[in-house]
């Protein structure tokens, strides 16, 4: 069970704070929700049954600065994931996003970078879906490194860039 004002990433929500758990009446039954604020968003507040196993299994403790920076360290081990086919590079990116890990997300974001600079060697630019899904990855991916470093999410470029020795 997660406490009040504990910092957890939920699904496509990313990096929210447990602000109570309180029981409250949605229809006829009374249950007890963690309320979610994001983070890093404007978002409205997020309820989650507490009893609802496949909606507290999209809550995750954020990342530590140790795991941050051990993930940075890992980047270029983890893969690409190119599928020429649009129907098949969707359902694979949108597999990638629901699966709610870092890594994951870092696969879709090397990915689609590498196409970016494919195709920007041909004078092309990036398809409109594919640059949805590089920035909804990114978006994620720098919430949960921004709040296990304490950061704001437009830091986390720079911060990631210092880790490998490159400049922003």
């Amino acid at each position: 069970m997660y406490s009040v004002n504990e910092m957890i990433h939920y699904g496509g929500s990313g990096v929210c704070v447990i602000q109570e758990i309180a029981t409250m009446r949605f229809g006829r039954t009374r249950e007890k929700y963690y309320v979610l604020k994001p983070v890093y968003q404007n978002a409205s507040v997020i309820y989650v049954p507490v009893e609802n196993p496949q909606l507290v299994g999209k809550m995750r403790p954020v990342l530590t600065k140790e795991e941050v920076d051990r993930l940075i360290g890992e980047m270029d081990q983890i893969p690409t994931a190119w599928e020429d086919d649009p129907q098949a590079r969707k359902a694979s990116f949108d597999a990638l996003l629901r699966s709610n890990e870092c890594r994951s997300l870092i696969v879709i974001i090397k990915t689609l970078h590498a196409h970016k600079e494919r195709r920007q060697a041909d004078g092309k630019t990036l398809h409109v879906s594919d640059e949805t899904y590089l920035r909804e990855a990114q978006r994620l991916l720098y919430d949960e490194f921004a709040g296990a470093l304490q950061i704001q999410p437009t830091e986390v470029h720079a911060y990631i860039q210092s880790k490998l020795g490159q400049s922003a």
